[in-house]
């Protein structure tokens, strides 16, 4: 679904630059250009993701209260999620660019494809997680904790299977030498009406849940005073979980309505980037601001400072001055761990 097709026999590079000369060595060109881009685009994604959520990640783990939040169990798998989507999309891109065609690139993608609608999916479940914890507290924790195990399971199992679904439905209606043939850029075979038909209902039911979500949180916080004039920062988290998850939604439903048609090459590209873009900022808008989290990840600095200090000193404590009131007054101790010296 986040994957983004490059055909070699209808791309028109110069019909996006306004001319009418066209040659396979400029097609060919463009095309690896894009590849390129995409690739270095998934990569630099996939090395902030990553660092983000091995440090968000570990904080929650070693924390026994926040392993037990159902909202922080959902930002780990999101951010987990994320990871994986752009891994597997610097794969599919650098096979691309490499021009192997092979089974395997049609693997790689149905992989990517899964992965990246577990991205959206975990999003709809964190706005509606929130949703409820606010407007149910009495029933949330009975309802919510009995079924987070299941949940988690059930994504991935569902999203597997619906990417192997798709490729096994359009193997059945084209010959895969044929895709070979028309599409050497990009062999994968996620672009009939049948999956743009599913990826366009997936993508409408998870935007209507989190539209829906937002609302009754908005309408609950209202009605409790939350969003007063005075209280700016609720207000701008509204606003800012807003933009995210509308520029998680927005790119990937207009990639599937518009299809693969060439002359929708730079829409594709455009939102391709603006998904990339509200992907890295995820752990940053879910993570980073979040209070409590940020305030336990401190801590765990400060307790990985004070024990480096320890290990580089022997676990000698730093040396204290005291002064000693003497006859002469001038006599001073220096307590180490040697003990006392007069000077």
């Amino acid at each position: 679904m986040t994957c983004f097709y490059v055909s070699r026999t209808k791309i028109n590079i110069f019909s996006v630059m306004n001319s009418t000369n066209q040659t396979p060595s400029d097609e060919s060109n463009f095309i690896q250009i894009l590849v390129t881009a995409k690739a270095g685009l998934y990569f630099v994604n996939f090395i902030f993701i990553t660092a983000m959520g091995i440090l968000i990640i570990k904080t929650v783990r070693q924390n026994s209260n926040m392993k037990k939040e159902i909202r922080y169990i959902l930002l780990c798998h999101h951010l987990l999620c994320s990871s994986l989507s752009c891994c597997f999309g610097t794969m599919l891109n650098a096979v691309q660019n490499a021009k192997v065609q092979t089974f395997w690139i049609w693997i790689i993608f149905g992989v990517q494809t899964a992965v990246g609608e577990s991205v959206l999916i975990t999003l709809a479940l964190m706005a509606l997680n929130t949703c409820f914890a606010v407007c149910q507290p009495l029933r949330y924790f009975a309802l919510v904790h009995s079924f987070k195990n299941k949940v988690m399971v059930s994504i991935w199992v569902v999203t597997m299977l619906k990417a192997l679904c798709l490729i096994l439905v359009e193997r059945t209606e084209k010959n895969p030498m044929d895709i070979y043939k028309a599409e050497a850029s990009c062999p994968t075979i996620l672009g009939g009406n049948f999956a743009t038909i599913s990826g366009i209902i997936l993508i409408s039911l998870l935007a209507a849940t989190i539209i829906i979500s937002y609302f009754f949180l908005c309408r609950e916080g209202k009605i409790a005073g939350h969003f007063n004039s005075s209280n700016k920062k609720a207000r701008k988290t509204i606003i800012i979980h807003a933009l995210q998850m509308s520029f998680h939604i927005l790119p990937p439903l207009i990639i599937t309505a518009i299809g693969k048609e060439a002359k929708h090459t730079n829409i594709r590209f455009g939102a391709f980037v603006v998904f990339c873009f509200a992907q890295s900022f995820s752990p940053i808008v879910y993570g980073l601001r979040n209070k409590e989290l940020k305030d336990k990840m401190c801590i765990r600095q400060d307790r990985c400072q004070y024990s480096n200090y320890s290990v580089n000193n022997n676990n000698i404590p730093p040396e204290v001055f005291i002064t000693e009131c003497s006859a002469d007054r001038n006599a001073i101790c220096q307590c180490t761990s040697e003990g006392p010296q007069r000077q």
